[in-house]
């Protein structure tokens, strides 16, 4: 609630009347923030999309007309990114937002692929493939796309830096927690309708 709350502070010098709202997705409960721009379009940032560290706060939104946008408040200054989309009637369903070695990582699905961003001072650097396969542990993540699959390994990627590094057998990859199950597997985010 906290996060909201301090999203909540900086919106209200741009927005119109945002609110916290508590909404359901399935047999699921969490709280959003919501509100109306002046052509009726209805924006949401979802608690779960939003990234706190030390003065630093990151929150993705979006809106029923189909905006996206990743917003970075440091220092009072407003950094904001639209993420790269195919199609963004689609859709761009937040995984990952959180701050990671003073890099803020936001990891995204749109339309055809997944994309791992790692931004720091106003910069975006950002990786994609085409799969939905991915997983993280610490400072690796471990994804497979859908064509050029490698039979028995898994890629890998180093973040923040978003450096690619040799891939590993997949025995290998689950005993180190990286085996690719997604981290779009039901449950795992909350938020987008």
């Amino acid at each position: 609630m906290e996060n909201l709350l301090s999203v909540i502070e900086i919106l209200k010098h741009q927005q119109p009347d945002p609110k916290i709202v508590t909404q359901r997705f399935s047999d699921l409960e969490y709280k959003e923030i919501v509100w109306s721009d002046s052509s009726n379009d209805e924006f949401h940032i979802a608690e779960s999309d939003i990234a706190v560290d030390k003065g630093k706060i990151a929150w993705f939104q979006y809106s029923d007309q189909a905006d996206f946008l990743l917003n970075i408040y440091e220092n009072g200054n407003l950094f904001s990114w639209i993420p790269i989309t195919y199609n963004p009637i689609f859709g761009c369903m937040c995984y990952l937002l959180e701050w990671y070695k003073d890099h803020l990582l936001f990891i995204y699905r749109e339309k055809h692929d997944i994309y791992i961003c790692s931004v720091k001072d106003q910069n975006v650097k950002h990786f994609n493939f085409h799969g939905e396969e991915i997983e993280r542990k610490g400072d690796l993540i471990s994804y497979e796309t859908y064509q050029n699959k490698l039979a028995d390994k898994v890629r890998l990627i180093r973040i923040p830096e978003l450096i690619e590094s040799d891939s590993i057998a997949k025995t290998e990859a689950e005993k180190l927690g990286l085996l690719p199950k997604g981290l779009n597997r039901p449950g795992r985010f909350l938020g987008y309708k």
